[in-house]
């Protein structure tokens, strides 16, 4: 059942034609039918009718009776006993059809991968880039639980926050690639329904950010074995991200720091002032013979530091890297 189920799903959800095959199958549930009279019923050129019977045929769901011209095809005994199935498969073809919005998703999220699942959370559609992520085909996951994929208490948290805030909801998880590889990825999971049809299901959007977390990993060793003191802060100057040469200078672990305000834990107006400008005019800026880590009136020879503004997109200031260090002169 199990098998016949993925095989459904690949046919008719993960390929061109699903539509197709299915009025193939429920002529044949009726009575047999050869190449042209399929052609004429359905309105399709004989190439594509025997393009479906081939897949079909390959699947176990037809079989042919007879030879040459007098050949034609019906419905077999697996088919027959689980024709069920095939009308619950129609029926998810035509949940995923009605949503203009995911067939966008899909054409349009060339980079991130789209997976949908049904009620159930088994598979009902993926695109290349999932498989590209995943290292998984559309064979081997469709008609399958997510659970192939994601962890029970990870997928299972993540449809319960989604159904309880009635809102998609996004988490950075580890996912293992059919080869084994460990990627790390930002899943962002919504909920969908049609009203009046009484059709749900979940869509997953996966983003591949393996290679940006190794290469933060890098830069988080390098800053942290750095004697520069070095910190990202928003735009209130609380601080995002210090290394253990700002933190040093502290009471405080790095990671107690994260959320603190720079200038409740060291007062000066006039830096206040420096940093603000910095954030107003989108300029670096870089001052030496002051201390940055100390209070009011502190100067000292010896001592640089610099604010780098860190822009968005459209260009804008969306925080500042600050770094100091002191040279002996």
């Amino acid at each position: 059942m199990d098998k016949l189920k993925r095989e459904l799903s690949y046919l008719i959800l993960g390929q061109q034609g699903g539509e197709n095959r299915i009025k193939i199958l429920e002529l044949l549930k009726e009575r047999s039918y050869n190449l042209n009279q399929l052609s004429n019923e359905l309105d399709l050129n004989y190439r594509t009718i025997e393009h479906h019977i081939n897949r079909l045929l390959e699947y176990d769901l037809i079989e042919p009776s007879g030879e040459g011209y007098g050949k034609v095809y019906l419905l077999t005994q697996k088919m027959e006993e689980n024709y069920e199935m095939l009308e619950k498969m129609k029926k998810k073809l035509e949940t995923v059809s009605k949503s203009p919005k995911l067939y966008e998703k899909v054409v349009e999220q060339t980079h991130d991968g789209l997976i949908l699942l049904d009620e159930n959370k088994d598979v009902i559609l993926i695109n290349k880039s999932a498989e590209e992520i995943t290292g998984y085909k559309d064979e081997d996951l469709l008609g399958k639980n997510v659970e192939a994929l994601l962890e029970s208490d990870i997928h299972q948290d993540l449809e319960q926050e989604v159904l309880a805030k009635d809102e998609f909801i996004e988490e950075m998880i580890n996912i293992e690639t059919k080869s084994g590889e460990t990627k790390n990825v930002i899943v962002t999971m919504d909920y969908f329904h049609f009203d009046g049809d009484g059709d749900k299901g979940f869509s997953l959007l996966v983003k591949d950010i393996t290679r940006e977390t190794k290469q933060k990993d890098i830069l988080k060793a390098l800053m942290d074995h750095s004697e520069v003191m070095m910190a990202y802060l928003n735009l209130d100057f609380d601080l995002a991200y210090v290394n253990s040469a700002y933190a040093k200078n502290t009471d405080h672990s790095p990671e107690e720091l994260v959320g603190m305000n720079h200038f409740d834990l060291f007062p000066d107006g006039e830096n206040n002032r420096i940093f603000q400008e910095v954030i107003d005019e989108g300029e670096s800026m870089s001052i030496k013979d002051r201390d940055l880590l100390a209070s009011e009136e502190t100067d000292q020879d010896g001592i640089y530091w610099a604010l780098e503004p860190v822009k968005d997109e459209e260009k804008k200031v969306k925080g500042l890297v600050l770094s100091s260090y002191e040279v002996d002169e």
